[in-house]
């Protein structure tokens, strides 16, 4: 290709900037694909303003759960008892009382805990689906 002086002022800038953005969309594409592939896991508590066993576990647990070695990787969310679950949300069955403790892999119910009885027995439960 003969390149003349004007052309290589207007040619070659625009070059780069292609280049620039191809490299661009080519890093992205690279960087979202491990994302894509670990699975997003969260908690999700049933919970009741009327429920005294949801009151408990918001005194030992919900209190300190987001400075917890699970918050990271499992994120909580709470929903009231009646109110509508996230649209993304598969469940194996009805919710049927309170506290109800879902753990929801890529929008599908993995497992869940009925009830709260006290704080080591809800840590040993959660820590079996610690996603890796």
């Amino acid at each position: 290709m003969n390149l003349t002086a004007s052309n290589r002022q207007v040619g070659l800038p625009a070059l780069a900037r292609l280049s620039r953005m191809a490299l661009s969309l080519l890093l992205a594409a690279v960087l979202l694909i491990p994302l894509q592939a670990v699975a997003e896991t969260r908690l999700i508590m049933v919970t009741s303003d009327h429920c005294p066993f949801c009151r408990a576990w918001e005194r030992d647990v919900g209190a300190i759960y987001d400075r917890s070695p699970y918050a990271p990787n499992m994120p909580l969310t709470r929903v009231e008892m009646g109110a509508p679950l996230p649209d993304d949300i598969v469940l194996t069955g009805p919710v049927m009382g309170t506290p109800t403790f879902l753990i929801v892999s890529d929008g599908r119910e993995i497992d869940r805990q009925r009830g709260y009885d006290d704080a080591e027995m809800f840590w040993w439960w959660l820590s079996d689906h610690v996603p890796e």
